[in-house]
């Protein structure tokens, strides 16, 4: 028998954390030392703490049954309880709070809540991947919004044509933002709510790196009035909390929609292991004193990394947060060339720009999730490359 796959599988390309992972793999059984700053997956283990606290929750036999979809009731509170110290806002556990198996999962997910065949979705260019997935799954199109440069990496509502706005049901946004480390600011976010209230336009903001910023804390889209009206917005204990293994995140905001997004769950999936839901309720009732140091350590390492790409003929504005950095070559050249040259010449692995969308040709982007000598002997190598001789 020959099988057939979907149609729609061939509108995926191999997702592009899973090339780069694949590459790394073959260089280094050339027997080369990869140095790899393409993917964000932090170094910093789990808080010993919360570590403990699953441990024992492992240990509880209550905890080996099913979970509640939306979550258990001890996180949900917690996370309302967080919300409330973090921004000042008060979610209902029930209607306004529902976990997810990571982040990436509720946001794939969205768009079968929110959108019909032949509806539009505007995502982020540069982006990160995962907004496409759940869109071309359930027919939609995808309308890409540009981030500049010369505009902070936020987009310019005003020039979205009111043609597709008119046919948009949905618009992905992210900040701190993956890959440009940009961030938002709460006036941003009024008048995007305006703007989303105005053309009836649902609205995701992930927030994944929202406590991971360098200056003024990241505010949340929640804070602006009327943004209840057309929003939810997506966190995950991955970078937070040094948690990406354990595949946990939450969504709040608009009743209707966080609980159409728990509807489709339930006939998906059975929700994360109980143990690792009250761990990171552990987490969460401690995050004042595990989460600063950790933030406080992405942070130096941005600033001891940005200091040596500018030294190095790197051009980029400092990033705002997340645990990227975004930046240009020393020479006008292409991101593939640039990091194939990197690669071969260095063998440190980093991710193309062009791989996170159209609008991140000619950038390479840095993680900073490997260890600080790591870091610091990447930079040393990245200085002593002879960047005129990619030109020859």
């Amino acid at each position: 028998m020959k099988i057939e796959l979907s149609h729609k599988l061939s509108s995926f390309k191999p997702f592009l954390f899973e090339e780069l992972y694949r590459r790394e793999r073959a260089e280094r059984a050339r027997g080369k030392d990869i140095i790899s700053l393409a993917v964000g997956d932090p170094d910093i283990p789990t808080d010993r703490r919360i570590v403990a606290d699953a441990i024992k929750e492992i240990k509880n036999g209550r905890n080996h049954r099913y979970p509640n979809t939306k979550g258990n009731e001890n996180l949900r509170k917690e996370i309302s309880a967080w919300h409330k110290r973090r921004f000042g806002l008060d979610f209902h556990h029930n209607d306004e709070v529902s976990i997810l198996i990571g982040s990436k999962e509720g946001i794939a997910h969205l768009p079968f809540v929110v959108m019909n065949e032949g509806d539009y979705c505007l995502i982020p260019d540069p982006t990160y991947p995962t907004y496409r997935t759940g869109v071309v799954l359930c027919g939609g199109h995808i309308h890409d919004v540009p981030l500049e440069e010369k505009n902070g990496f936020l987009p310019d509502l005003g020039r979205i044509p009111q043609k597709v706005v008119n046919k948009t049901k949905l618009f992905f946004l992210n900040y701190p933002n993956n890959p440009t480390g940009a961030g938002a600011t709460l006036d941003f976010f009024k008048d995007l709510v305006k703007w989303a209230r105005r053309n009836g336009v649902v609205i995701a903001q992930d927030a994944a790196y929202c406590d991971i910023y360098f200056g003024e804390p990241a505010p949340s889209i929640m804070q602006v009035a009327g943004a209840r009206d057309v929003a939810v917005e997506f966190y995950s204990s991955s970078k937070t909390y040094c948690m990406a293994g354990w595949r946990i995140g939450w969504v709040v905001g608009n009743s209707k929609l966080v609980c159409a997004l728990n509807q489709l769950k339930e006939n998906i999936d059975s929700g994360p292991f109980n143990a690792i839901q009250n761990a990171v309720a552990y987490g969460l009732k401690h995050h004042e004193e595990i989460v600063p140091p950790i933030r406080a350590r992405f942070k130096a390492r941005a600033e001891r990394f940005c200091s040596a790409l500018h030294h190095s003929g790197w051009r980029f504005p400092d990033p705002k947060g997340s645990c990227f950095v975004w930046a240009r070559p020393p020479v006008k050249c292409s991101s593939l060339d640039a990091v194939l040259f990197m690669l071969e010449k260095a063998a440190i692995l980093t991710a193309p720009g062009s791989g996170f969308g159209k609008c991140g040709e000619g950038y390479v982007r840095f993680s900073l999730t490997e260890p600080d000598a790591k870091l610091a002997e990447a930079a040393r190598r990245i200085k002593a490359l002879d960047w005129a001789a990619l030109k020859k």
